[in-house]
């Protein structure tokens, strides 16, 4: 960029870049080229959602946070107070409504008080004081009653950003599908019913081993778990898990680049095809495949999901001391039901409807939000 390039030439280079970034898997650094290559020179949106060599990139975490920054995106908070939005869609024409006719009865309020000052001083032409006193009673209840429902939809309003801003967060959490596979949940939206399972790791793997019971049904129903296994640093079993994953994690790098470079050639000819996607909320492209939408999924950064749950449960408000939890979380990514102790299998298969159900495609993501 030293040589003062034009904009196009810069736009172009900096795309490059990305790409270039992108294949090195440095997710970060092309999101940050790309972005810069939209909000200084203009390069469009389009030209970068379209373009395979970015494909891997466009399912990053890093990409979403990019596209929340750039011109012509939408930011967290437009994003927040859309899905808010969708789930009262009339809320805004009540309040507008609701609003006006307040406005109205309150400016009728102080015309009738000023009438009721004349009718009380009395003399020649003042208003009657009972008609008075009766139209100060019909507007001051008609100001009481809209600022009611005024309020009320306004507090809606308020909690249900608050809702939503805990989905947005829960969507950002990262989900490990293989060594060099990472997806954020929002891109399972559409396609899998996450099912949260926290806590302690017996009580998580018991819960597992009960839904798996019941695994054709669920399974069904998109039906996935996620196991939050709280972290302990007295856990000895825990590093003994962590030191076979490093030793494993040695062998294979000790068996040569041969694996690696044929996985690559692989993945750069087109010799994986991605399955189909789901019908997707927040899937902008074909990106998970039948392999992803497993039973299964391990959550990355635990730490991060560790946080979220114990943010939800005090939202929810849930017992803080009670370590083993769950949250159902529906299609469209909202949280649809928790608690604690066993996950109520039974009555997941009884409530929810398969995903090629009618009911799936009219019907997800209405209820209560927790």
């Amino acid at each position: 960029m030293e040589l003062n390039p034009s904009s196009e030439e810069a736009a172009a280079a900096l795309f490059n870049l990305g790409c270039a970034y992108a294949k090195q898997r440095k997710f970060k650094e092309a999101s940050e080229a790309i972005g810069e290559a939209i909000n200084e020179h203009s390069l469009k949106i389009s030209v970068a959602l379209k373009d395979d060599d970015l494909r891997e990139l466009r399912d990053t975490r890093e990409w979403l946070d990019m596209m929340s920054s750039v011109k012509g995106g939408l930011t967290r908070e437009q994003k927040v107070t859309l899905r808010a939005e969708a789930k009262a869609p009339f809320r805004l024409a009540r309040i507008i409504l609701f609003g006006g006719l307040g406005l109205g009865a309150a400016i009728g309020l102080l015309v009738i008080l000023g009438r009721l000052a004349s009718a009380l001083k009395g003399g020649e032409g003042a208003p009657d004081l009972t008609e008075t006193l009766t139209n100060l009673g019909i507007n001051g209840a008609a100001v009481a009653v809209f600022g009611f429902l005024v309020l009320r939809d306004l507090q809606s309003k308020e909690r249900d950003t608050r809702v939503t801003s805990r989905e947005e967060e829960l969507g950002r959490l990262l989900i490990q599908l293989g060594p060099k596979r990472v997806l954020p949940l929002i891109r399972f939206r559409g396609a899998v019913r996450p099912v949260i399972i926290a806590g302690d790791r017996s009580f998580v793997e018991r819960c597992i081993r009960d839904g798996e019971q019941r695994i054709d049904q669920l399974r069904a129903r998109g039906v996935s778990v996620v196991p939050v296994i709280y972290s302990s640093r007295e856990d000895p079993e825990e590093k003994l898990r962590a030191l076979k994953r490093s030793m494993s994690q040695q062998q294979a790098d000790a068996k040569g680049f041969a694996a690696a470079g044929s996985a690559a050639a692989a993945q750069q000819g087109g010799l994986q095809e991605p399955g189909p996607s789901g019908s997707g909320i927040g899937n902008s492209e074909v990106s998970l495949t039948d392999q992803d939408r497993k039973w299964r999924l391990e959550p990355s950064a635990v730490a991060e999901w560790e946080g979220w749950v114990e943010a939800q449960k005090e939202f929810a408000g849930m017992e803080k001391a009670r370590r083993n939890v769950w949250m159902q979380v529906q299609l469209d990514g909202t949280v649809r039901s928790s608690g604690t102790g066993t996950p109520p299998w039974d009555r997941f298969v009884g409530d929810l409807p398969t995903l090629d159900s009618v009911r799936t495609q009219m019907t997800d993501g209405i209820g209560p939000s927790i």
